[in-house]
């Protein structure tokens, strides 16, 4: 199993971490705040992506500020967050996937590096890519931002590629008229949080050196802000997660998801009320699952989901409390 091998890796019991990874994480999403988990949905409910305008408001709102009002005051027992998910724009995997057709992608095409339109080994944006992640921003972001008059309080981020400059490129736009009280936004790599471990090399990372090079501390031009990319202090240089001959079941890949989302909410405190995470559509298929959102099935690249949750910050059966405030 994958996680088996990750957790290996860490020098981290087995039975120990997944018993305290399930027990531990108590995060669920409310609903009624957004067309994409109205009142009358279940977790189980699905929604298809192209079909509902999941991101429109529940009817009871009108502005960002009313919706924001509305977010229950955290508790001694609980606390509350809306949390925005972000899918990358197009990679060269996708614009392959879409050529060559989901069956031969994933049977040939998905195992080699490229073809003669490009690479897609840690798949990095294509041209389309590139232009939906900045529109993400031009829209959704700046709509959000403008709403609330305030930034997201913690930003984290897939290591992927992809993910680093789909942020880069998504919040460009907000920051030149949102300016950070610092100039440098801090952004918290999760390693747990990328796409389905083993056989598509699109989901393998580059050395870290490389992704340092092409992303780390990118100043944009427009606004001096200046983006540094923070990496756990013992990061590895060369993937130790992907491997050749296993692709992650979903199973193995929402405990994953599970210990990835109880290190990012183990980054925020009390006041962090507003929370991006720059990932991918399987990630994000997996947060939802573990947060008992329901389903949102067809999201294309470059789009979001957004998400009120509720998070237990007592100790359950004696382990540490999720939330460190």
């Amino acid at each position: 199993m994958i996680l088996h091998r990750l957790l290996l890796l860490l020098n981290l019991d087995w039975n120990r971490e997944v018993e305290m990874t399930v027990q531990d994480l108590d995060v669920r999403a409310l609903p009624g705040y957004f067309k994409g988990y109205s009142a009358r949905d279940t977790p189980e409910t699905r929604h298809n992506a192209t079909e509902l305008d999941f991101l429109a408001f529940d009817d009871q709102f009108t502005t960002w500020k009313q919706l924001y009002q509305a977010i229950p005051k955290d508790t001694d027992t609980h606390s509350y967050k809306l949390l925005v998910l972000a899918r990358h724009g197009e990679g060269y995997h996708n614009a392959a996937e879409a050529r060559y057709g989901e069956k031969a992608w994933n049977e040939y095409w998905s195992k080699l590096e490229g073809d003669q339109y490009g690479s897609w080994l840690d798949a990095e944006l294509t041209p389309l890519g590139k232009k939906q992640a900045l529109e993400a921003g031009q829209t959704y972001l700046t709509n959000l931002t403008d709403g609330l008059q305030l930034l997201p309080h913690k930003f984290f981020v897939s290591p992927m590629r992809r993910c680093l400059d789909t942020y880069i490129r998504e919040w460009e736009p907000v920051f030149s008229t949102h300016r950070p009280s610092n100039a440098t936004v801090n952004v918290k790599v999760i390693e747990y949080l990328r796409e389905t471990l083993g056989v598509h090399t699109c989901d393998e990372r580059v050395s870290h050196s490389q992704a340092l090079s092409e992303y780390q501390d990118h100043r944009y031009n427009n606004s001096d802000v200046t983006v540094h990319f923070d990496y756990p202090g013992n990061y590895s240089e060369k993937d130790q997660l992907w491997y050749p001959d296993h692709r992650e079941t979903k199973a193995e890949m929402d405990r994953r998801t599970r210990i990835g989302l109880r290190e990012m909410f183990s980054s925020v405190n009390t006041t962090d009320k507003v929370i991006s995470l720059t990932c991918h559509s399987g990630v994000i298929a997996s947060v939802l699952r573990n947060i008992k959102h329901p389903a949102i099935d067809h999201l294309q690249t470059g789009k979001l989901v957004y998400a009120v949750v509720e998070l237990s910050k007592a100790p359950t059966d004696d382990q540490p409390m999720l939330v460190v405030s």
